[in-house]
């Protein structure tokens, strides 16, 4: 499935060249789009026993080279590039290996202990308080977008892509009570997350006017790898901005 995609990407990029006729300088510089955008995620298929925060915010910056399908310039291809950071919050810790913090099994089948797994922070450990301000797993991606916009003469435009991107860091940040009693309020945070997917991907589409947009983003792929996590992944919805 992934070879599938990379192959896609090649074919799509080539075929793009065929639109282009020697651009002028000027010409590229028309054609380049610079532009961010704002987006929460929903995520979907988090397990029953974890209780996932409303608002989980991300953002991402993009670039896309348009190459222009008609004479009047109302229906382009692109492709690009990117950067987008997706984030889940939550009461529940992420934890991978045989025992959680508290000394418990997460599973007890020993040919899956290798699995992540959110779980639930007790409100209680070492007969003190816990009480959790802030959980929550990060996941930055460079992306590459690709696909078709049309832009109407009243200036309602249109997108239908589809991005693939790859991870570049992925970390969990904690604060609130030390899990190990002391009574202390702490700040932690895990560079180091294991089974989490490389590469995610999905369509996405994109409607709006002069300079600003909705969008949404569905995540085909699961955060975590196949067999070693939960399936959970990402519908992301907010709005574009294009300024550039």
């Amino acid at each position: 499935m992934k070879r599938n995609l990379f192959l896609a990407i090649f074919l799509l990029a080539l075929a793009a060249t065929s639109f282009a006729q020697k651009p002028s300088a000027e010409s590229i510089r028309k054609r380049l789009s610079l532009g961010f955008g704002v987006y929460n995620d929903f995520w979907m298929k988090v397990p029953d026993s974890i209780n996932p925060r409303a608002i989980n915010q991300g953002i991402d910056v993009f670039i896309h080279y348009n190459f222009p399908m008609d004479k009047k310039g109302h229906l382009a291809f692109f492709i690009g590039g990117g950067l987008g950071a997706h984030n889940f919050y939550s009461q529940a810790l992420l934890g991978v290996g045989e025992y959680n913090i508290y000394g418990k099994p997460l599973i007890n089948d020993a040919d899956r202990q290798g699995e992540s797994y959110f779980y639930n922070v007790p409100a209680k450990f070492n007969e003190k308080d816990i009480t959790v301000k802030k959980s929550k797993l990060s996941i930055t991606y460079v992306d590459v977008p690709f696909g078709f916009q049309y832009k109407a003469t009243n200036k309602i435009h249109g997108t239908l892509g589809f991005k693939v991107g790859w991870s570049i860091n992925a970390h969990t940040k904690y604060k609130g009570s030390d899990l190990a009693g002391s009574g202390f309020q702490v700040k932690e945070k895990s560079l180091t997350l294991r089974n989490i997917d490389n590469i995610h991907y999905g369509p996405y589409a994109v409607i709006g006017y002069k300079w600003f947009g909705a969008s949404v983003f569905y995540q085909l792929s699961s955060t975590f790898d196949k067999d070693l996590g939960p399936k959970i992944y990402p519908i992301s919805v907010g709005l574009v901005f294009k300024p550039f």
